[in-house]
């Protein structure tokens, strides 16, 4: 459709215009619709009602972009520089690692842009409209603004629509509004700001009619109606790089710089120094950067996260991208829909006020399980005959039915058919012990007045069994409906609850208008739909046949009914849900709800979830009147959202995306610290109101501030004193970052364009539309608000074991590149590894043990630590101290080795053999340590866990707290760790001491094999593979170690494992309190000092917001 043309009707306020012959007047149409040739003339000029396609990247597209990315220039000019000099193996192994990851990419990449495609779908393929004053079928495309069209149940509405007629019309408009039960329509206007939820006189394209009929005028086809509006942000919302992409690019620059650095020294050195002519020269810098690029580890990365995702669908959570795994982890906010995620979608009988009491009810959803309480206690048996007596009319005034069937699992499983209102009362019902079924056979019905929704209620008459005394019958008629009309037509109400008063229709008092409207006001306050259910017996003479609604009104002037009881529903949180978010806050997350639904009852479902804090909650109108920095403000500090439209939480997800949690923190701070009435130019008594009080839920740490606390920065837990001593730069580094994290969960349609901006889009995988589960990086298979908890888990263990990864990668990368390096240094004449070599262990026992770490279990504290702080590198000052450290104990190790074998005038190929196995076996031994970054694998106790070293200091006593830590915790275990790998080495393998020693090496190193049983397949595996490489014929000559090793080569290569281990182990215990003290200041100084093309990029900013048509469009700042 053409915008331009059609912009007068797009920005009418079609819900706002009282008189229909107006609305008919601007679309120059009338009710006899338009004639054929009128219609022809405005397809041409308005287009055809259907969705614009997004365009698609080709093939060819694609792949330039998964090439195009640093990582993948330095494999492939690794190669080309390998096939230069004739090194085919190299090249073939190294075109195989880029094949592999190019194809991961491709088939990962674009699965986001079919939202557009599933939204089509969902149109309707035909209509029914009235052109030259007949009714016609047409194709819905054709439908043009102006057309009169005829909807009625079962139908899609073709298109937007302003209703002329409404007849007990419903439309269940989820997918649209989130409203979780059908909206009764009507065609009273509304004001002109009004969300989308509260235009009950607009019916939209897309939404079912689930009830009634009506007839309306098009005021909008094509992508100027709400779901056109909805494709074109799909189609123009951005998916932001997850922060493992653009660190593992920053990652590649660093490893560019620093290759070409080494390999550059090496070229003059051997030039120079060692006087090679300059093609050696040159041959020898290509392999010194070939063995430092860890070509290996893109391949390991996608092992972690298909380890992670496999783990996740298990737990019926569904990766759609890999790279996602990693963001999981990295969440500090949540952002979630409400009905069907939080909720079960499932209407739920919460509460029942009678004349005599409050009974409340437990259970959540259709099954009923559950029951009634009143107090804090149960009910005796004569409450609960009386219960039974009260909730009779609930089950006959009523046309839904609750069926009980089996699931494929063999559990009973309860299905639903009518009313999502009427089905809850049933399920009251049945929890009070009665049985529907029996009960309508033998109370049979007469007569009924069905629903409407202009006169809200619903009647039926029934056949009451014989009255004993007497032998004659009676007949009694129930009504439910909204308080309002209900209370007109009643003239008393129960006396109490007593089952004699219940049982008998005169066991009746006068009734309390007062009581009841102020028992409806406080359970509507609550957000709780509040139903009446009445009674009153009906004469043997009167005639009841005829019995209408309008009957039932006229007797207002002369009140007949009996008021029994107010009945309370709600669409309750699931159980698992209010743990999950205990859990999530308990992490340092913080839990926000938008919704499409009434404000009061997003209050009230948020209070139970416990994420409502200080009670205030915002709008979709008032937050459509926001500026973006009053929103930035505003959506850090507040928790419940309502009446959300799609561009709402499209702003939503952007303004939490903008802001670091510690800057908007600082941000309310700075207000709250504001005089009243001095809140700023340009901010709204919106933002004064809802930040008045702080929210509790969860704080945000600033490092020194009094105002609000939290652990988003990854300090301290709620409730716990601010960390003293906080650097200020220090702080306004950390704050300047990092941004927020967010996730988005969501099942409609509407839900699609923020679920494509957040960081991690959550769709549904039960009741979510395909629309949703197409935008969303992540979809759940239960549609439970717990497994993404479950998930953040999954993420943080995904974070934790791409550190190990890089942790033990790089730096056996560079010790191999190093080794050749340093031997030019010391001006060997002889390089100890060979090209095959460095290669093999690049790409083979580099990942071999990496699929240990990748495979290693999450921390058991790993959900009671605050989320790490938005922004921080993978490769932190820690992971970058070790690499140097490990890298030149490693290349000692190895040199070492080589030169030993030298001076016992060993053959080149068997030092060549005992360098490679050293650099290997050192591998192992530094893979068993790197399980845990800084806690120690002596003993299981050892380390203080999460805690590190300085709590273990704290327990000792003060005076001899030095002396009994360097014994107890570092000299004692290395020193038993030496002893036992020196008896394996030296003592025969049958000896009592070999197994002695062996006995004690387990137990001292019992933490470093156990939790993982992958540990046992590497370590085997891996020395399998050197025993095999060693010694199988033309194998070795291949590796240039065709000669073997003897045992004593073999004993230097298991201690040099130990030796690594041990020496690792306690720079653990040192690093913290004596290495990194010296160690920061110099990396900090080379952080400060980086320029920026290997730094982290600057935090988003999303500026610029720009409304037409109904979109919201984003510039990146």
């Amino acid at each position: 459709m053409d915008g331009s043309e059609s912009m007068g009707h797009i920005d009418t306020a079609w819900h706002s215009i009282e008189d229909l012959y107006v609305v008919l007047q601007r679309l120059d149409t009338s009710l006899n619709g338009l004639s054929a040739e009128e219609a022809q003339q405005r397809l041409v000029k308005f287009g055809t009602n259907a969705l614009t396609p997004p365009p698609k990247p080709s093939f060819w597209r694609r792949l330039c972009n998964q090439i195009n990315t640093l990582f993948i220039w330095i494999l492939v000019i690794a190669a080309v520089v390998s096939a230069a000099l004739q090194a085919w193996p190299d090249v073939g192994l190294i075109l195989g690692v880029v094949v592999i990851n190019v194809g991961i990419g491709l088939f990962q990449e674009g699965k986001a842009e079919k939202a557009a495609d599933a939204i089509k779908a969902m149109l309707s393929p035909t209509a029914t409209v009235v052109r030259g004053g007949a009714r016609i079928d047409i194709d819905a495309d054709q439908l043009v603004p102006g057309d009169i069209v005829v909807i009625k149940s079962g139908d899609k509405v073709p298109a937007d629509l302003r209703l002329l007629e409404a007849t007990n019309l419903q439309v269940q408009e989820a997918m649209l509004t989130g409203e979780s039960v059908p909206v009764s329509k009507n065609i009273i206007a509304v004001s002109e700001n009004s969300g989308l939820g509260d235009r009950k006189c607009l019916a939209y394209s897309a939404t079912a009619v689930s009830a009634g009929q009506g007839l309306g005028v098009v005021i909008a086809t094509g992508d100027n109606a709400e779901i056109g509006k909805i494709s074109t942000m799909v189609s123009q919302v951005e998916s932001g790089k997850t922060n493992l992409l653009i660190q593992m690019e920053v990652l590649a620059r660093w490893l560019a710089v620093i290759v070409g650095v080494v390999a550059l020294a090496t070229f003059l050195l051997a030039l120079l120094s060692a006087k090679h002519n300059a093609g050696v020269s040159f041959q020898t810098a290509v392999a010194v950067a070939v063995a430092m690029i860890p070509a290996g580890l893109p391949a390991l990365t996608t092992i972690v996260l298909a380890i992670g995702t496999t783990v996740m669908a298990k737990q019926n959570a569904i990766v759609r991208q890999l790279p996602c795994m990693e963001t999981l982890g990295s969440l500090t906010v949540i952002c979630s829909d409400k009905t069907g995620t939080l909720t079960k979608n499932e209407m739920t009988v919460v509460a029942m006020r009678t004349a005599g009491a409050l009974y409340k009810v437990t259970g959540v959803g259709y099954e009923p399980s559950g029951k009634f309480t009143l107090g804090d206690g149960d009910l005796s048996p004569e409450q609960q005959s009386s219960l039974k007596a009260l909730l009779q009319g609930v089950v006959l005034c009523n046309d839904s039915q609750l069926n009980k069937d089996k699931s494929p699992s063999g559990q009973d499983v309860y299905i639903p058919n009518g009313a999502p209102t009427e089905v809850a009362l049933l399920t009251a019902a049945m929890k009070a012990g009665i049985n529907p079924s029996t009960l309508k056979q033998s109370t049979p019905r007469i007569a009924a007045v069905p629903f409407e929704s202009e006169h809200k209620f619903m009647a039926t008459v029934h056949q009451i069994s014989p009255v004993a005394d007497t032998g004659s019958s009676r007949r009694v008629i129930y009504v439910k409906g909204a308080p309002d009309r209900l209370l007109p037509l009643c003239k008393r109400q129960l006396a109490d609850d007593a089952v004699a008063t219940v049982n008998q229709m005169d066991g009746t008092a006068p009734l309390q208008p007062n009581f009841w409207q102020t028992a409806q006001e406080q359970l509507s306050s609550q957000g709780l739909r509040v139903l009446a259910i009445c009674r009153a017996e009906v004469p043997d003479r009167e005639d009841v046949s005829q019995l209408t609604a309008t009957g039932v009104i006229a007797r207002k002037s002369e009140p007949f009914l009996t008021l029994l009881a107010l009945l309370a529903i709600l669409d309750p949180p699931r159980e698992e849900a209010i743990e999950a978010v205990k859990v999530a806050h308990k992490a340092g997350i913080v839990v926000k709800m938008i919704t499409g639904d009434h404000p009061l009852t997003g209050l009230a479902i948020g209070k139970m979830l416990g994420i409502a804090g200080n009670g205030s909650m915002v709008t979709g109108p008032e937050l459509d009147a926001m500026s973006d920095e009053q929103l930035r403000l505003i959506a850090p500090a507040c928790n419940v959202f309502a009446r959300a439209s799609p561009e709402n939480k499209l702003r939503i997800v952007r303004a939490l995306q903008s802001a670091p949690p510690a800057a908007a923190v600082q941000a309310v701070n700075v207000r709250l610290r504001k005089p009243a009435g001095n809140s700023g130019a340009g901010t709204s008594s919106l933002a004064a109101s809802s930040l008045a009080q702080p929210s509790t839920d969860v704080t945000i740490d600033l490092g020194g501030t009094d105002d609000l606390s939290s652990s988003s920065y990854g300090g301290s837990q709620i409730g716990k004193a601010d960390r003293k001593g906080r650097d200020e730069d220090d702080t306004r580094r950390r704050k300047d970052k990092g941004v927020n994290v967010v996730a988005m969960t969501g099942d409609g349609v509407n839900d699609a364009p923020a679920l494509k901006a957040a960081d991690i889009g959550v769709a549904m995988g039960i009741t979510g539309t395909d629309v949703s589960k197409e935008a969303a990086k992540m979809v759940l298979a239960d549609d439970n608000f717990a497994t993404i908890v479950a998930a953040v888990r999954e993420g943080r263990r995904v974070w934790d074991n791409l550190r190990k990864i890089l942790l033990f990668n790089l730096p056996v990368n560079f010790a191999q590149g190093g080794s050749i390096f340093w031997a030019f240094v010391f001006q060997m004449h002889d390089m100890p590894l060979t090209a095959m070599q460095v290669l093999y262990v690049n790409l083979v026992t580099a990942v071999t043990m990496g699929i240990m770490l990748a495979a290693e279990p999450p921390e058991p504290s790993v959900m009671d630590r605050p989320p790490r702080r938005p922004g921080k590198r993978l490769l932190g000052k820690l992971i970058l101290w070790r690499c140097v450290f490990v890298t030149h104990l490693l290349v000692i190790l190895v040199l070492g080795s080589f030169a030993w074998g030298a001076s016992e005038g060993l053959s080149l190929a068997r030092r060549r053999a005992e360098a490679f196995n050293v650099l290997v076996f050192g591998e192992i031994g530094y893979a068993l340590t790197t399980r845990f970054i800084k806690a120690s694998t002596f003993h299981p106790r050892c380390g203080g866990g999460e805690q590190g070293p300085g709590a273990v200091w704290q327990e000792l006593p003060a005076g001899d707290a030095p002396v009994l830590y360097l014994v107890n915790r570092i000299l004692l275990p290395a020193g038993l760790i030496a002893a036992a790998s020196w008896g394996i080495t030296i003592l025969p393998a049958r000896s009592h001491g070999f197994w002695v020693a062996c006995c004690l090496l387990c137990c001292c190193c019992c933490r470093a094999l156990r939790g993982n049983r992958w540990c046992y397949v590497s370590i085997i595996l891996t020395a399998a593979l050197q025993v095999f490489l060693t010694y199988t014929p033309g194998v070795n000559a291949f590796l240039h170690m065709g000669e073997g090793m003897s045992g004593i080569q073999w004993a230097r290569a298991l201690v040099s494992m130990v030796i690594v281990y041990v020496v690792v182990e306690i720079e653990k215990k040192l690093v913290d309190p004596v290495l990194m003290p010296v160690v920061r200041p110099i990396l900090q100084f080379i952080e400060d000092h980086t320029p920026e093309c290997l730094s982290m990029p600057k935090p988003r900013k999303w500026t610029n917001c720009r409304k037409g048509a109904g979109a919201v469009k984003y510039t990146q700042d």
